[in-house]
């Protein structure tokens, strides 16, 4: 099956979907930076840059067969994290460009494409402006030639990823010998709503299929996400053991915002510091005068900022890490007057940010999958993007149907 893949980001849905035995055929992205990671990983693939001027007849120019259309509109006046403009709003309106690309390609193709649309977005969108946005959705993919829809409300933590990430997919059919051949329900899991437009929407209970297990050996570290921020300069910031971790979005990353850290043992490490920043450019989490405080199930532990406790950086630089110790030994080499030092970290506990290649493991992706640009972009990116184990699931499913 070969799949158009707009809001591609950088790759995620599209990704998942290869995993499955599909093949990306066109992709549609506007940022530059999420295009740079597409052209590494698809570079044979033709792509557009903004949705609203890309044309049904421009894709079918260069990729005259496609079954599947693979996109996830913007979230950002959905989610109920935002102002929640809804489908009204400039970026979330953008599902209109996605639904007109499909009425274009039909009926430039006869009704033949695409057979199939994927649609994925955020839990908030089946309750933005009271449930009316996502009845506009089932409306817009009626009007296009939808035979039925089916959708679910899919939690990656149970497709292969300790990450709590619940995101709803739209399946919508048009080819109606395609939608003769749906199972019932069409992806098999606890919750199943179905709408089929000659006979009306149901909803029913499923019996829930085997979650796949959350990927751990038992010795990874701990994560704790933020309960509590520092009210005073004298307060502590409160962190509450939490797994699997919390949905990556785009905002709550980096070294200042950061609401999930992680914390381990660590190993005695040697490195060269520069002006206190491992890689001469990445700033600690934590600043010198907060105190942190870690709490699990059985004990609450205060790392203080005083004589005996520090925050240094350690490890190297593609995982830099904060130590906490008594025991931290410096020693000055020969470029010591230009802010450079070594630290040689004996074994302690450890509290550090996420880093992006734990990130892309989150999102399910190959380990490097966004490098070769600023950390914050690569934050962005697996906030923003799709857990590829959640969209090959889908993906078999579909592949399976098509068989």
């Amino acid at each position: 099956m070969k799949v158009l893949s707009l809001f591609s980001g950088v790759g995620g849905f599209d990704l998942g979907l290869e995993r499955a035995g599909m093949e990306t055929v066109f992709q549609c992205e506007w940022d530059k930076h999420a295009t740079k990671i597409l052209e590494r990983h698809w570079p044979d693939v033709p792509r557009w840059g903004d949705v609203s001027t890309l044309t049904g007849a421009h894709v079918l120019q260069h990729a005259p067969v496609v079954d599947v259309v693979a996109w996830g509109s913007p979230c950002q006046d959905l989610s109920v994290a935002g102002k929640r403009a809804g489908l009204g709003g400039k970026r979330s309106g953008l599902f209109h460009e996605g639904v007109r690309i499909i009425k274009e390609m039909r009926e430039i193709t006869n009704g033949k494409y695409p057979r199939i649309s994927i649609w994925e977005n955020v839990a908030g969108a089946l309750s933005s402006s009271d449930g009316a946005d996502f009845g506009q959705v089932l409306y817009e993919m009626d009007e296009a030639g939808a035979c039925f829809s089916e959708w679910r409300l899919l939690d990656a933590q149970y497709f292969g990823v300790p990450q709590r990430r619940r995101r709803v997919f739209l399946v919508s059919v048009f080819d109606p010998a395609t939608a003769a051949r749906c199972p019932d329900p069409l992806l098999p899991v606890s919750e199943s709503v179905r709408r089929d437009t000659e006979e009306g929407a149901k909803a029913r209970q499923e019996p829930a299929g085997t979650p796949i297990e959350s990927v751990g050996n038992g010795s990874e570290p701990l994560t704790f996400t933020k309960s509590k921020r520092a009210q005073t300069v004298d307060d502590n910031e409160t962190w509450v053991e939490d797994q699997p971790a919390p949905t990556l979005n785009a905002f709550d990353q980096g070294d200042t915002r950061a609401t999930t850290v992680i914390a381990q043992e660590t190993v005695a490490t040697l490195l060269t510091m520069r002006e206190g920043k491992p890689g001469g450019g990445k700033g600690p989490l934590l600043s010198e005068n907060k105190s942190l405080s870690l709490s699990t199930s059985n004990e609450q532990t205060l790392f203080q900022p005083t004589e005996s406790v520090s925050f240094q950086w350690v490890g190297d630089r593609d995982n830099p890490s904060l130590a906490t110790s008594s025991e931290l030994a410096y020693c000055l080499n020969a470029n010591a007057q230009s802010k450079t030092q070594s630290l040689l970290e004996l074994p302690s506990m450890a509290v550090r940010r996420l880093t992006p290649i734990e990130c892309e493991r989150l999102m399910g992706w190959p380990d490097g999958w966004t490098d070769g640009q600023a950390d914050t972009h690569r934050y962005k990116q697996c906030g923003n993007g799709v857990a590829s184990p959640v969209a090959t699931w889908i993906g078999q499913q579909l592949m399976e149907l098509d068989r």
